[in-house]
Formats: C-alpha cells, structure tokens, sequence
C-alpha cells in the first residue's frame, strides 16, 4: 500500500542546498502528518469517504489532506498529547508527598510547640 502522507522531499527545488524555507515547510509537513494520516486512511473506507466527502486515496485525488477535518484531527492529536505529557506525574496523592517518611526509631520533628498552661 503506497502511502501518500508519508511522501516528503527535504530538497523540494532540486539544487543540492537545503534554504530556510525547506525547514519551515518540513515542520509543517511532520506537524500536519497526524491529521493528514488520519484523513488518508479514511479516504480509503468508501461508505466513510462518500459520506464525509474525503478525496485522499489514489482514485479521487489527496485534496483533502489540507481539509478542516485533517486541520481538526491535527489539531486533537497535538492538544491531547500535550496534556498527556503535562499529566505525567501529577497522579501522586497529596498525602505522600506532605509528609515525608519517617525514618524507624525517630520521632519526627514537629516545630515548636506551644507552651501549656497549669490552670
């Protein structure tokens, strides 16, 4: 199966020399490829391209990798990813991490205690 989202070329203009300009469009390509992979595989499903009118397979052309479903898709993939990494981590209860462990045979170090009072 030939996958057209994955076809990239760094040297677009053919001169050996790789511009500031082929770097840009590079990081568009690795930033649009989630949606873009998304779309191609749908456009392979007839009753799900007919249906959401998506031209990405080899018979109606790849028209739709710059489609508000690819930019959608793109979208939803980068914001979930991002939050996942964010919440790596943050799943740890509070009470471990207020009070550290008690080393065995000490007493822990509570601060000054107030004084009392013999009424």
């Amino acid at each position: 199966m030939n996958i057209q989202a994955l076809r990239f070329v760094l040297d677009i203009d053919g001169n050996g020399a790789i511009a500031g300009w082929e770097i840009i469009d590079a990081l568009k390509w690795g930033f649009s490829l989630p949606g873009r992979l998304l779309v191609e595989g749908l456009g392979n499903i007839p009753i799900i391209a007919d249906t959401f009118n998506i031209q990405a397979s080899a018979a109606t052309g790849y028209a739709s990798f710059h489609s508000l479903l690819a930019a959608g898709s793109n979208l939803l993939f980068w914001v979930l990813l991002l939050y996942g990494l964010t919440r790596i981590g943050a799943r740890r209860s509070t009470e471990s991490a207020a009070e550290p462990p008690a080393t065995p045979g000490r007493s822990r170090y509570r601060g000054p205690q107030p004084k009392k009072h013999h009424s």
